[in-house]
């Protein structure tokens, strides 16, 4: 019998899920665990890093961690090449429903790094989010194209948030989005005024703090926020620091 092809036999344990899955990433800033994949393979972001002025031009996720450590990418494009797995949507429900460090918040964030393949990947992150409804998801994306033109109901615990292209520019037109901006004062996410221990310090706190204070205080947690993955905020916006 192939295992491999056989729908009928269910995954038994998390640690079969996971690796059929390639691991996951795990972000210490935010709640929970992510899912990573090379941003080499960002279709959008790749068009947009060449231009100065663009948001993906100074992506996080091309520098620091993401970066320094060649298994970090490597697994990156294990996770991306185990997406047309025939079970993946399938391991991955298992996943959602079985690891503690989402149930523990029952959020999860796709794509720490890198983005949406396809319609085709797309739909298989929505048939996640249809099998676990206690799951809220956010998926932020570049995409808009295949974002746009999905025919199918999005379930209400999966956000999409459509990406601006440009530092300071207008949100795209879609339900959710999110943007970057250079003034603090225009910034809703609050991130990087929250310190490893959750609290959020005042902009003029920060401001007076030394470069080796802001390295001890451990700034860029989500601490209590969830604004990212909460589908009344219609856009959410980052400084850019």
């Amino acid at each position: 019998m192939n295992i491999e092809n056989n729908l009928f036999v269910p995954f038994k344990t998390l640690k079969a899920a996971r690796e059929y899955v390639e691991g996951f990433s795990d972000p210490k800033k935010m709640p929970g665990w992510s899912y990573g994949l090379p941003t080499d393979m960002c279709k959008t972001g790749m068009i947009l890093k060449k231009i100065p002025a663009s948001v993906c031009s100074d992506c996080y996720a091309d520098k620091g961690f993401y970066t320094v450590y060649p298994a970090v990418k490597a697994a990156q494009y294990r996770r991306l090449n185990s997406i047309d797995k025939p079970r993946w949507v399938e391991a991955m429900i298992y996943v959602m429903t079985h690891a503690k460090a989402i149930l523990k918040d029952n959020v999860f964030r796709w794509h720490d790094s890198g983005d949406i393949q396809g319609v085709e990947h797309l739909d298989k992150i929505v048939q996640i989010a249809q099998a676990t409804p206690n799951i809220q998801y956010w998926l932020p994306t570049k995409e808009s194209a295949w974002i746009q033109n999905y025919n199918k109901p999005i379930p209400k615990n999966l956000v999409i948030r459509l990406s601006g292209s440009f530092v300071d520019g207008k949100p795209p037109k879609y339900t959710n989005t999110s943007t970057v901006v250079s003034n603090e004062d225009d910034a809703t996410c609050n991130s990087y005024l929250t310190d490893k221990n959750s609290e959020v310090h005042t902009q003029e706190q920060y401001n007076g703090y030394t470069k080796k204070q802001k390295q001890e205080f451990d700034f860029g947690h989500c601490g209590e926020c969830r604004q990212c993955w909460d589908s009344s905020v219609k856009n959410v916006s980052y400084h850019k620091h």
